[in-house]
């Protein structure tokens, strides 16, 4: 990955500041996984890609998920 600017970093940090409020208003806690990949996008080691993939992996996994979508 590309090394980020100062103004690359500042708006990746108002992006994800401005989504973990979002959740909150709606009462959605963020786990420590989705947290550290957030921390690891402002800081330019993932891409949203990356983190889209890593929700869903993590989705996936939970067995709530699998009971919840079972016909």
């Amino acid at each position: 990955m590309k090394q980020l600017t100062d103004s690359d970093t500042e708006r990746r940090l108002q992006a994800v500041q401005d989504a973990l409020a979002s959740a909150a208003r709606e009462g959605q806690r963020v786990s420590p996984a989705a947290a550290a990949d957030l921390e690891a996008y402002v800081r330019g080691e993932i891409t949203t890609d990356e983190i889209r993939q890593r929700v869903m992996a993590r989705l996936h996994a939970d067995p709530r998920y699998k009971a919840a979508t079972r016909s």
